[in-house]
């Protein structure tokens, strides 16, 4: 008879990736209880595939790039097995812990449930940067946002929203180029999406900057993590910048 804690959870997962080879292998790892790990490429030029092929409850599919998010996580989910379904990011690595709570889960398909994201640099916590995130839910009842960017699974009315307590382990960077270069893509989405929806004076860039140091650095208590704590407040600063800037830049030239 098989043990409980390796019989296959009955939820399908959902994995987008791009050019993810350092990280791609641990986080399919950490998915093996799973029986449908539904992965879409989008546009890999390293050894994201060819680690990814070994994994025999992987199914691989393919895009070439990402233009919405919210569009591209609900095309995913239409080809998943189960109507439950959770979204991992490929640089995101499920805990046991994370494992264990799920098999304990009465899942109501009126609920949509979040999880605890805990940010690691180069090995390194920071509780300061942890999130909640929306990831669970059954695709009957609700889906994503389309938005091209900070998508999120809908709470719809008569719906509730239940934590996760057990935390997935976030990967995200590695380097301040890759926290850089992601500042730089997520502002050009972020004005893209919202140039008709926010008003903003010439000084928001400056001061919704200022206030995203201050937020993580000073009130998060990011300081007490020495460098690392700084190097995130300050580009996560910088990336508040961007959006504003850009934002502002788009209106002006619309």
């Amino acid at each position: 008879m098989m043990n409980p804690q390796h019989a296959p959870i009955p939820i399908s997962v959902c994995v987008l990736t791009k050019n993810c080879e350092t990280k791609i292998g641990y986080c399919l790892k950490s998915l093996t209880v799973f029986d449908d790990v539904l992965v879409l490429d989008t546009g890999s030029t390293d050894r994201t595939l060819e680690i990814i092929a070994p994994f025999p409850n992987v199914r691989v599919f393919h895009q070439d790039g990402i233009n919405n998010f919210g569009e591209t996580r609900n095309f995913i989910t239409e080809k998943a097995k189960y109507d439950w379904v959770l979204h991992i990011d490929s640089d995101e690595f499920v805990t046991p812990k994370f494992l264990e709570e799920i098999r304990g889960l009465s899942l109501d398909f009126n609920t949509v449930y979040s999880i605890y994201l805990r940010m690691f640099y180069r090995g390194h916590s920071l509780p300061p940067f942890d999130t909640q995130s929306r990831r669970l839910y059954h695709r009957r009842t609700t889906s994503w946002t389309t938005r091209a960017v900070h998508e999120r699974i809908e709470v719809r009315e008569g719906m509730l929203l239940r934590p996760i307590k057990a935390a997935v382990e976030h990967h995200s960077y590695d380097s301040v180029n890759q926290l850089i270069d992601k500042a730089q893509h997520y502002s050009t989405l972020f004005a893209e999406q919202f140039h008709e929806e926010i008003k903003i004076g010439s000084w928001s860039p400056f001061f919704h900057g200022v206030g995203s140091f201050l937020k993580f650095y000073i009130l998060r208590g990011a300081f007490l993590y020495g460098y690392p704590g700084y190097l995130f407040s300050f580009c996560f600063s910088v990336g508040s910048f961007l959006k504003y800037a850009k934002l502002l830049e788009y209106k002006k030239n619309s």
